[in-house]
């Protein structure tokens, strides 16, 4: 009987649900209660608004590295993951803040583009891209892949959701599971965000809302054209969709999703742009400290 359904990303396995679930109520409520909705807040700290978490991390324990080296990921989902490694590198040349970074970037591309070759098996392939990656700036404050199977383990989430059709129909049915007439908003940040679509798209009752942070939505040769269904459009049963995005968030595919989508298309807005800590742009929890993100709650709440 949620009125608040949350969809997490990619992370660490030891996140549980109710970790997770608990941060970001936290977040929220600090959030509302900083910007003068001290009864919102209180109503989410003390129950009476209902949270749900969808948790699928779990669908992942068939991948989870046993070491920094090792890598259980079968050649296509790797193969996937090093798409998705270069398709972010792409972005930090595009759109990060930092001139410096955004020139790194390039040279990390024109690097990895000269070295590869078709003697190197996909796993390989990752592997050297998730260290490239890795020595970043904008990555490297982040803390992701600072250890190799980490990064790996990470990209191989959005890889294995893409690839291995129990994982995805899993964690789509971990969203759904959660939805009921009562649910006023859908929450979700990173991959959750393309959880949160797909699920949406099966979904037969009204939503008045959909809020995705950090969304890799749009990604250029991986999720735009993996997505189900294509072409992109917004889900029809629901009401409005608000899009943040900080452009230092290597996740992030586009700062303009809105021009991905159909124009007679209303439902998605024009992305909203904040900027989080350069230590982690792409935390769930920073993006939840932010106005421009929670603003959309206060009517439903």
């Amino acid at each position: 009987m949620a009125e608040l359904v949350m969809v997490h990303g990619i992370g660490a396995e030891e996140e549980t649900e109710d970790r997770l679930r608990d941060d970001w109520t936290r977040a929220l409520a600090r959030t509302l209660r900083d910007n003068g909705r001290a009864d919102a807040a209180g109503r989410l700290e003390d129950g009476s608004v209902t949270v749900a978490m969808a948790y699928y991390r779990h669908l992942y324990a068939r991948y989870v590295p046993r070491d920094d080296w090792d890598m259980p990921l079968p050649d296509p989902i790797a193969a996937t993951g090093e798409e998705i490694a270069a398709d972010l590198m792409a972005n930090i040349r595009q759109h990060a803040s930092d001139p410096a970074a955004r020139a790194e970037a390039a040279r990390a591309l024109a690097e990895l583009s000269a070295e590869t070759g078709p003697e190197q098996g996909p796993a390989e392939l990752l592997r050297m891209f998730v260290a490239m990656l890795g020595r970043l700036g904008p990555v490297a404050r982040s803390g992701f892949a600072a250890l190799s199977g980490t990064g790996v383990f990470h990209l191989g989430q959005v890889a294995a959701y893409l690839d291995d059709e129990t994982v995805r129909e899993g964690a789509i049915q971990a969203v759904l599971s959660r939805l009921t007439p009562d649910t006023k908003a859908v929450l979700a940040h990173s991959l959750g965000t393309v959880v949160a679509y797909e699920a949406l798209h099966r979904l037969d009752r009204p939503l008045p809302l959909l809020i995705t942070y950090g969304s890799p939505i749009g990604l250029r040769s991986i999720i735009r054209h993996r997505l189900r269904p294509q072409p992109l459009s917004s889900p029809p049963h629901l009401a409005r969709w608000v899009n943040v995005a900080d452009r230092d968030d290597f996740i992030v595919a586009t700062l303009r999703l809105r021009t991905l989508f159909p124009t007679a298309d209303t439902t998605l807005e024009r992305t909203r742009s904040v900027k989080n800590r350069n230590t982690d742009p792409h935390s769930a929890v920073e993006y939840l400290k932010h106005w421009q993100t929670v603003e959309p709650l206060t009517a439903l709440l």
